[in-house]
């Protein structure tokens, strides 16, 4: 089980804040997964303060870390702890962070270190992030290797 942070100033806003009504609150990041099209009846989502929690099984690691990020790119969030299983447990995300400034080529140099890499970058955050301009100070992406 791991544990991954976030900027909670930063993110997707639901309707209902987290701590205020934690269940409706986890149906909405429920929803946000499935209308991103990143997860099936087999998931669990629970919101603990600012802390969610979701389990389940993920057809693959590339699904499980989108549904990581899905959830805690959300506002109000600080920490997503990974319960879901995707068979591949010693595959470790790697996540960075969106720095205040910084443009997307700036982000693409820092992922992968080849300024050509955008388009790569891109389909790694699909659907999450859709074009350059999507990119906010404390946006959590993937990058994998």
């Amino acid at each position: 089980m791991a544990k991954y942070t976030f900027t909670p100033e930063a993110g997707h806003r639901l309707e209902v804040p987290l701590s205020e009504e934690p269940d409706k609150a986890a149906a909405q990041l429920k929803g946000r997964l499935e209308g991103l099209g990143l997860t099936h009846d087999h998931f669990q989502v629970s919101v603990e303060g600012s802390r969610v929690v979701v389990a389940g099984d993920a057809a693959m690691q590339e699904q499980k870390e989108k549904i990581l990020l899905a959830l805690g790119n959300v506002a109000g969030v600080t920490e997503v702890e990974d319960r879901v299983s995707a068979g591949q447990e010693g595959i470790v995300p790697r996540f960075f962070t969106v720095r205040d400034g910084e443009t997307f080529g700036d982000v693409v140099l820092r992922a992968y270190d080849d300024p050509h890499a955008g388009k790569r970058l891109l389909t790694a955050n699909r659907p999450l992030l859709t074009g350059e301009g999507d990119l906010y100070p404390g946006l959590v992406l993937r990058a994998p290797a």
